[in-house]
């Protein structure tokens, strides 16, 4: 293939990407919303970039208008149980009474200060670095707007404290899109829209072991082997990592997210992070932790680090601690903090007066035993659901589950466990249709994200489990799936 040949690839590969103006259309139309839902799709259409995500994650999505508790109302009124939460930004439903009025009362007195101190972010700084579950250090915070703001700061913090310029992730990670944090996502669906000026210099990549599927599998996946393989890397010299003979050291530190979410509700084993630990000890890099989904309580611990009973040096904490506000905070080892000259890092919106009025009533919640033992309890009733239709259906191959953290792997085969990426769109339509809101993603395109409010209700999930028992069963008879 010749350059010219190459280049028309490329942008063919694009073409292959890309939906027009008559496919989203298409999709409205058959779509099984109202008219009024229809219609204000068909502007969405006529006045928003095609490249947001609802058109990625669904064939069409409602239009929400309302939402209370665990529900979302679209503009026909239509009630959709939410397992979607705002991807984990809901922690306590939606249009939560206390959180509303929080805001309210704080907009009547302070809205906005710029990126400077004021009493509802003094005080949440506080809680933080008393919560952060940092123990062997003192603590300090910095604040961003957004998670790849978060994400940002705390790559910049690393490479600046340490001096060294490579980063490591795990494939499947998840931490942004923004040019900054691009390289640490390994999408290549999104990675696309970057070229031709790609933003991956300095990041490695290693695999986060799982225990559905192993490396010898048809459809295979990755075990702790994974991680003995990592640092096999750096105790050579053929790396741009490490020459370990001469000491020599160029990553400044892992960042991975505890648990996998973007890429389908993954729970590595409690032994991912405590050798990732291990391993920064050993050859001296820093470990941050991205706590921005699975933290806050979301799987029945305050942060999910503390499963596998280990410290990280950073924390990058955003979404539900805001109440639904934008704003993200890294919780680092004061030293870390300490070596920027003030003016390091500014943002208009850091530190939003009303996201931090929320944020500390978020933070005193979900760090209260009592409300992650209500976690828990609502978490194994969701688990113990999805358990009961397991029994019944075989296309249900394996079920992650930490507090209200779920993944559900479908398959077409048990035995086999080919992967059902098509039966997961299929349960994803007929949910939405049957009003039932979550996410689908999956390395194989074949899991179910499920991230309810913390306080959803056992009726609501039984609800739920009764809408999909009728939809596993119409859909495993249509695509052949059985024991």
């Amino acid at each position: 293939m010749d350059y010219k040949e190459l280049k028309n690839a490329a942008f063919k590969q694009r073409e292959r990407m890309a939906v027009s103006t008559e496919s989203l259309l298409e999709r409205v139309e058959r779509s099984p919303f109202g008219e009024k839902t229809k219609a204000m799709l068909r502007d969405c259409v006529k006045y928003e970039s095609y490249g947001g995500m609802a058109w990625a994650l669904f064939d069409s999505a409602p239009v929400a208008e309302r939402a209370a508790g665990s529900y979302v109302y679209d503009v026909d009124g239509k009630p959709y149980i939410d397992y979607l939460s705002g991807f984990s930004v809901s922690q306590f439903g939606n249009c939560q009474e206390k959180i509303t009025q929080i805001i309210q009362e704080q907009a009547a007195k302070l809205v906005h200060y710029f990126d400077l101190p004021h009493l509802e972010r003094v005080k949440l700084s506080k809680k933080l670095c008393e919560k952060s579950r940092i123990t062997s250090a003192p603590t300090k915070v910095v604040y961003g707007v957004t998670g790849s703001d978060g994400i940002e700061l705390a790559v910049r913090a690393a490479r600046y404290y340490t001096g060294k310029p490579n980063i490591l992730v795990a494939y499947g990670d998840y931490h942004g899109v923004t040019y900054g944090t691009m390289a640490l996502t390994s999408k290549g669906g999104m990675q696309q829209n970057f070229y031709p000026v790609t933003p991956d210099q300095h990041v490695g990549y290693f695999y986060m072991p799982h225990p559905y599927r192993s490396p010898d599998e048809k459809y295979s996946g990755h075990g702790m082997e994974a991680i003995r393989e990592l640092e096999r890397g750096l105790e050579g010299k053929e790396t741009p990592y490490c020459d370990c003979r001469a000491n020599l050291n160029n990553v400044a530190a892992i960042l991975v997210e505890p648990f996998q979410s973007s890429a389908g509700y993954y729970i590595p084993p409690k032994e991912y992070l405590q050798e990732l630990r291990r391993i920064c000890d050993r050859f001296g890099m820093l470990l941050i932790v991205d706590e921005i989904q699975a933290g806050l309580g979301r799987s029945g611990k305050l942060w999910a680090f503390e499963h596998s009973g280990i410290e990280p040096d950073m924390i990058v904490t955003s979404k539900a601690l805001g109440g639904g506000l934008p704003i993200s905070a890294v919780i680092a080892k004061e030293e870390i903090l300490m070596q920027w000259a003030p003016g390091a890092h500014v943002s208009t919106q850091a530190g939003n007066v009303l996201a931090c009025a929320a944020g500390n009533y978020v933070l005193d919640v979900v760090s209260s035993p009592e409300f992650l033992a209500q976690v828990n309890d609502i978490g194994g009733y969701f688990k113990a659901g999805w358990q009961a239709l397991q029994e019944k259906h075989p296309s249900i191959g394996w079920i992650d589950n930490m507090g209200i953290y779920t993944g559900i792997e479908l398959v077409m085969d048990p035995a086999t466990k080919e992967p059902a990426a098509d039966f997961a769109q299929f349960v994803l339509n007929e949910s939405i249709a049957a009003g039932i809101l979550f996410e689908k993603g999956g390395y194989y395109y074949n899991r179910l994200q499920m991230i309810p409010a913390l306080n959803t209700s056992k009726s609501t999930m039984d609800d739920s489990f009764a809408i999909w028992d009728k939809i596993f069963t119409k859909g495993e008879k249509q695509f052949g799936i059985s024991k």
